[in-house]
């Protein structure tokens, strides 16, 4: 190989390594993602083919990596990646299962699946239409369901212009014992007056409310027959999050993570 053809090949080789990079997630909302770049940057997309990446996210189907926020000892968070690759057709996400056993969507443990998105969208654009309060809140109902599956603490942060580090918005403990009663222990720093917060606790500074949530109460439809989780009844679960982490009126720039044992949680790349 000539120096000059080695050279435009060094180059070509940049450009494509500059044209991709890894991103986090903001939690999903009126089918839009947010996504948290390096630094304190935020971008909201839209996925152009009609996938919904709430049914994705936050479920423990992705690839993930150990995050940022301290932990109790012996556990550590664990924050879902992606890789965001501006084609010349326009930005493509790509996802990786957490394990070739994963769900179909994310189920490439060599390349991933490429979710093809739309250009960046303003926080207009973004918030645009009316806020779809029942699709959000079952989305933040899942995440609950999946912390208790993995008695995990699930926490929800807000990430403030020009600012990196996300602030701590609320955190919910959460088990599932023998019986299939769930129990989630929620924490704020905020003073939560809803009624969804009636008979919480103040202790040290902090607004603390216990959930017990019976798994079998959630679904719908007979033993005999296909099964399914009751809208209705996600919703008036997830109500005591929701209205915690919308309270600050930023529901384009919440993020999540999960804190997990750390014999569970991912080993650093």
């Amino acid at each position: 190989m000539s120096e000059h053809t080695g050279r435009h090949a060094a180059q070509r080789r940049g450009r494509h390594a500059a044209a991709s990079e890894q991103v986090r997630f903001g939690v999903p909302f009126n089918g839009v993602v947010p996504l948290w770049h390096a630094g304190a940057e935020i971008t909201w997309h839209r996925p152009v083919d009609g996938t919904d990446l709430s049914e994705v996210l936050g479920l423990g189907l992705v690839e993930s990596e150990p995050g940022p926020s301290e932990a109790p000892p012996g556990w550590g968070e664990v924050v879902e990646v992606g890789t965001l690759i501006e084609a010349e057709s326009g930005p493509v996400l790509r996802l990786r299962s957490s394990s070739p056993a994963g769900r179909r969507a994310v189920n490439d443990p060599a390349d991933g699946v490429p979710i093809p998105l739309s250009r960046p969208l303003s926080i207009e654009e973004a918030m645009s239409g009316q806020f779809d309060i029942t699709g959000f809140s079952v989305h933040i109902a899942r995440l609950m369901l999946r912390a208790a599956r993995d008695s995990a603490i699930l926490l929800f942060t807000l990430r403030a212009p020009r600012d990196p580090d996300p602030h701590h918005l609320l955190s919910v403990p959460a088990e599932a014992d023998a019986e299939g009663i769930m129990h989630f222990h929620l924490g704020t720093l905020l003073d939560m007056t809803t009624e969804s917060w009636r008979g919480a606790a103040r202790a040290d500074r902090m607004t603390l409310l216990d959930l017990d949530v019976s798994y079998m109460s959630l679904l719908v439809g007979r033993p005999e027959d296909q099964e399914g989780l009751d809208v209705d009844r996600l919703v008036e679960m997830a109500q005591p999050v929701v209205d915690c982490i919308l309270k600050p009126g930023f529901p384009f720039a919440l993020g999540y993570s999960v804190v997990l044992p750390d014999a569970v949680a991912p080993a650093p790349r």
